[in-house]
């Protein structure tokens, strides 16, 4: 049995056989190639709000009920630990960010509980390895590919195979997971590098897009 078989993932307790088994067997790990490009999803300074605590303290939703806490914390290092490998690359790094000023008239991505925003919430957080020189995709919705533009751009560069990191792996994460495939392009969804403030959710939505959509990886199995 292969250690791809037998590595446990962060799937295994909620799915039962025999559906565990469909996504035991991984593909041939992702390269970065010259036509690959790194998307991060939403890591404005909302999501980190309320800092490094845990999501089961009491109260921390009601004060800030985007948060995603510690979870959010975590995925920092390892963020731009992925961000560098393309940097260095100088291979295309696209990071999102809501479009404020449209939603004060169009509505938000979605429709779960929040607080009332302004336009610092949206910026990317400071311990973000973001660059002035990096493309920010601003959205509406929460796919990245939505009325964006995005692909296009994509197109003009000759990319193919997307990389993505971000936050949450339920929400804007999947949805810009599922346009990808949709359009075509080959998907690797880092697994550090993505979260969400249920644990529930993140764990079955990243088996749905391994069985589905693309690879779920371990930044530690990218193959460079």
């Amino acid at each position: 049995m292969s250690d791809d078989q037998i590595r446990k993932r962060v799937w295994d307790s909620y799915i039962p056989e025999p559906f565990l088994s469909k996504v035991a067997q991984q593909r041939e790990s992702p390269l970065i190639t010259k036509n690959s490009a790194l998307l991060v999803i939403d890591l404005y300074n909302l999501v980190f709000e309320g800092g490094n605590r845990s999501l089961q303290e009491e109260g921390l939703f009601d004060h800030f009920p985007a948060t995603c806490g510690e979870k959010a914390y975590q995925a920092i290092v390892p963020t731009n630990q992925l961000i560098s490998l393309f940097r260095d690359r100088a291979l295309p790094i696209f990071f999102s960010t809501k479009d404020f000023e449209k939603a004060q008239k169009d509505g938000n991505a979605t429709l779960r509980p929040r607080k009332t925003a302004n336009a610092e919430d949206y910026k990317i957080f400071p311990e973000i390895d973001f660059e002035p020189t990096d493309n920010l995709v601003k959205k509406l919705r929460a796919s990245i590919f939505f009325n964006t533009g995005l692909h296009d751009h994509l197109t003009r560069l000759q990319v193919d195979n997307l990389f993505i990191g971000g936050e949450s792996t339920s929400g804007c994460v999947r949805a810009s997971v599922v346009d990808a495939f949709s359009l075509g392009y080959r998907v690797c969804v880092v697994e550090d590098c993505v979260f969400d403030q249920n644990p529930v959710s993140h764990a079955v939505n990243l088996y749905d897009m391994q069985h589905k959509y693309g690879q779920v990886i371990e930044l530690s199995q990218l193959e460079l």
